[in-house]
């Protein structure tokens, strides 16, 4: 069958990536292409297919500027090549975002499309700030108005005067940061009390949400003292006062806080959804990436020549690649029959589970040395085979540990760990903008973390926040590098330093 060509006008929603809709969702991750601007949560994109082609077609500070023309000549011409295109836009597709010209425009190209709606930043911010759009006891209606009108029109399309003069009314302004001020005043001329309430949220729905509320009277001091940027929302009207009781976003625990990450990238999206989850800023600075290895034997062959008592696995990385290795041999966990399992910790344990393993012995504290201690008490380990799984580093304090206990130990190389470097610009955004906390999960993280940054500037930008480490191991590395002062998570997991700055934070 042959493609289609159509267009999906995708409402993105207000900013947090997850208010997109399942339908918008879906769209995306069957797209052949993806237009899209700075509205739409950058995230998003990641949903997306491998061979998927996306084109920014918004505006970046002081590089270029995409004309409306331009992007829908773009959907046109990529959709006539007989492909899946979205146009992904921040909002909602129908509210103040152009949605109905772009439609237009390819209904009259012959073109086919459908229009995803999307959470529109009213409905977005209202919720996230707690200030209901409507109240039966308060408020009968709502008004959506934008203060950003069409310079090329004889008269103004807005009635400010006609506005001011509602009751049992919320308005809610969409892009008036800059011109606030004329708009209040007009609004106090046609009626409206100077005490009415009004709100501010600056980016709403985002990690760095911020709401302020006021009297229309204060409105522009309030945007002014506190350096308002857009995109922000103006809601004004009596719901306003709800904000104390209603508001939530903002009182997450680790809201407004900067937390950098430089475990590997394929390995953070766990880590990133627990601190979005507590409302933290997260800043990726991954410092180390991994990538299967290619061991002299086959796993296959491994097994058949020696017969292992224990498989040993200390990483979430290691129970994955090594899983890798045994599919491409077209083996299973059935392989493993009459092998038992020891993991270093809960996360390594829950890796396992994934591929249908439920490791016989999981040290109470999760770190090399008590996995020995502690798997020396309960088992009789002078010579009994062990295979450890590991990576390519150098030190290993386990292979050392079982070895010292009498156990014949064969080590098994599944991944490599290599340093990466993030792009310029992530570096300088981590040098001059101040961070709450910067995160470690192995001592590869922390070498590479001060090979990036040059010792000086690394153990400046430490001694000035929180270095967190997940263990002891990664905590002296830490310290031997010069960091005067270095937290360890009580519980050695990613849910262990998680906890840990909630604590400290």
């Amino acid at each position: 069958m042959n493609k289609k060509e159509i267009v999906y006008l995708v409402g993105a929603g207000p900013g947090d990536a997850g208010l997109i809709t399942v339908k918008g969702l879906n769209c995306l991750k069957d797209a052949d292409v993806v237009l899209y601007d700075n509205l739409a949560n950058v995230f998003l994109l990641s949903e997306c297919r491998g061979d998927c082609e996306k084109i920014f077609v918004g505006k970046e500070a002081g590089l270029h500027y995409v004309m409306q023309e331009d992007t829908i000549n773009k959907m046109i011409e990529k959709a006539g090549e007989g492909k899946k295109v979205v146009r992904l836009k921040g909002g909602d597709p129908l509210i103040f975002g152009r949605g109905s010209e772009e439609a237009i425009a390819l209904k009259e190209a012959g073109i086919d499309f459908e229009i995803i709606p999307g959470v529109t930043a009213a409905s977005g911010a209202s919720a996230y700030s707690g200030i209901p759009l409507t109240h039966r006891n308060l408020v009968t209606q709502c008004v959506f108005v934008t203060a950003h009108e069409r310079t090329d029109k004889d008269s103004p399309q807005v009635d400010w005067e006609l506005l001011g003069k509602m009751k049992n009314t919320t308005l809610v302004i969409y892009m008036g940061v800059t011109r606030i001020q004329n708009v209040v005043e007009k609004l106090i001329n046609g009626g409206m009390p100077e005490s009415t309430p009004a709100a501010v949220i600056e980016n709403g729905t985002l990690i760095s949400q911020r709401t302020f509320v006021t009297s229309i009277s204060e409105l522009y001091g309030v945007v002014s003292s506190n350096n308002i940027k857009a995109p922000a929302l103006f809601i004004i009207g009596p719901a306003v006062e709800y904000h104390e009781q209603l508001g939530w976003f903002e009182n997450k625990p680790l809201h407004g806080k900067r937390i950098v990450c430089t475990r590997a990238e394929d390995q953070s999206q766990s880590l990133f959804k627990l601190l979005y989850e507590q409302g933290a800023e997260v800043v990726p600075f991954s410092t180390i990436k991994t990538e299967l290895s290619l061991p002299v034997k086959k796993v296959r062959d491994l097994l058949s020549e020696e017969k292992f008592e224990w498989i040993v696995f200390s990483s979430e990385n290691g129970v994955r690649y090594f899983f890798e290795l045994m599919n491409q041999e077209g083996l299973d966990s059935r392989y493993l029959f009459g092998i038992k399992i020891a993991a270093i910790g809960s996360g390594t344990g829950k890796k396992l589970n994934e591929y249908g393993l439920i490791p016989d012995f999981v040290p109470i504290e999760f770190t090399s040395e008590s996995l020995v201690k502690e798997l020396s008490l309960s088992e009789n380990l002078p010579g009994k085979m062990f295979l450890r799984i590991k990576g390519n580093f150098l030190n290993d304090p386990l292979t050392e540990g079982l070895t010292s206990c009498g156990a014949n130990v064969t080590t098994y190389e599944v991944y490599k760990t290599y340093p990466t470097k993030p792009a310029q610009l992530a570096i300088n955004n981590l040098i001059h903008n101040k961070a709450d906390a910067f995160l470690f999960t192995s001592m590869s993280t922390v070498a590479n973390f001060f090979n990036i940054l040059g010792n000086d500037i690394a153990v400046n930008l430490l001694n000035c926040s929180l270095a967190l480490a997940i263990g002891p191991v990664t905590a002296e590395e830490l310290k031997r590098r010069g960091v005067e002062i270095v937290n360890v998570s009580e519980i050695h997991t990613i849910h262990g330093m998680i906890l840990e700055l909630l604590g400290i934070l």
